[in-house]
C-alpha cells in the first residue's frame, strides 16, 4: 500500500510523522482537518480516482466550502475525467461562484464534460432544487 502527505501528496512511509519534503507534521493535520476538509484536500491527490470521489461526495454533500477548490480543479486539470466529476460537482451544489469556470466549461473538448457544463449551468439559472 502506498501512504501519501496529505499536504504535498509526496509518498511517505507508513510510519512517517513529518514529511522528508515539505516538513508537514501529517499526524497533526489529519488530527485538525474536519471529513470536508480532508475531502478538499483528496482533490489534489496524484491518483486520479481519489479526486473523483472526493469531488462525488462534495457534490452530493453540496459543500459550498469544496466551490473554490473544484473550481481550481476544473481549470487546472488535464484529466477528463476528474474535469467532468468536478464539473458534476458544481452543478450540484448550485453556488454562482462557479459560474465563470462553468461558462468556460461549456465549450470543452470533452462531450462528457460539455453535457455536464450546461447541466450544471442551467440548473444554476433555475435556481435551488426543490428535493435538495
Amino acid at each position: 500500500m502506498t501512504f501519501y502527505c496529505s499536504n504535498c501528496w509526496a509518498e511517505v512511509p507508513e510510519s512517517a510523522a513529518i514529511c522528508p519534503r515539505c516538513g508537514d507534521n501529517i499526524p497533526a493535520r489529519q488530527a485538525r482537518a474536519d471529513y470536508v476538509d480532508k475531502l478538499i484536500t483528496a482533490l489534489r491527490h496524484p491518483e486520479p480516482t481519489t479526486p473523483v470521489r472526493a469531488a462525488w461526495i462534495l457534490g452530493e454533500r453540496r459543500e459550498r466550502r469544496a466551490v473554490e477548490s473544484l473550481v481550481a480543479l476544473v481549470q487546472e486539470s488535464s484529466d477528463v475525467y476528474v474535469v467532468e466529476a468536478a464539473v458534476e460537482a458544481l452543478g450540484k451544489i448550485g453556488d454562482w461562484a462557479a459560474w465563470g469556470a462553468l461558462q468556460m466549461t461549456s465549450n470543452h473538448p470533452n462531450p462528457r464534460v460539455r453535457g455536464q457544463a450546461l447541466q450544471a449551468l442551467q440548473r444554476l439559472q433555475r435556481g435551488p432544487d426543490i428535493c435538495r
